[in-house]
């Protein structure tokens, strides 16, 4: 898995989607754009929170998000820290790594996608966690 520091948009699917509660704490005020996009070739489990695992056929609804150069550091090191990523797959709850998405108009781009770790997937956070339907957290969880 990639998993340099290039300065990549960034595939957000849960909590970190414009106007939720993550999105206001750690993307609000730092981004240049954000655009809907689509991860193919997974799926999003619900452990409470989502986790996109490998699911051939399957998507993933959510969003890219363009972070402002002056603060992408920061934002990346605190997105860092919201996943439980720390820098190695065996001690992290999500992995960072780089994958293509497609956008609205159809074109596709590298972006960082936060992913279930190897040991998350082994471990007691997904043995029950039911898939969430169509890939889309934020429908799936609309009041």
């Amino acid at each position: 898995m990639q998993t340099t520091d290039r300065q990549l948009p960034v595939f957000v699917y849960g909590t970190l989607r414009s106007g939720q509660g993550n999105y206001r704490h750690i993307l609000a005020g730092h981004t240049t754009s954000e655009r809907p996009a689509v991860l193919h070739g997974y799926k999003l489990l619900d452990s409470g929170v989502p986790f996109a695992v490998t699911g051939e056929g399957h998507r993933v609804v959510g969003e890219v998000m363009d972070v402002e150069s002056s603060t992408w550091a920061e934002v990346l090191y605190r997105l860092d820290g919201l996943e439980g990523y720390h820098g190695r797959e065996d001690n992290s709850l999500y992995v960072r790594a780089v994958r293509r998405v497609e956008l609205a108009d159809g074109s596709e781009i590298d972006a960082y996608v936060y992913l279930a770790s190897q040991s998350t997937l082994s471990g007691r956070w997904l043995t029950r966690a039911p898939e969430v339907p169509g890939g889309d957290w934020l429908a799936a969880h609309a009041a």
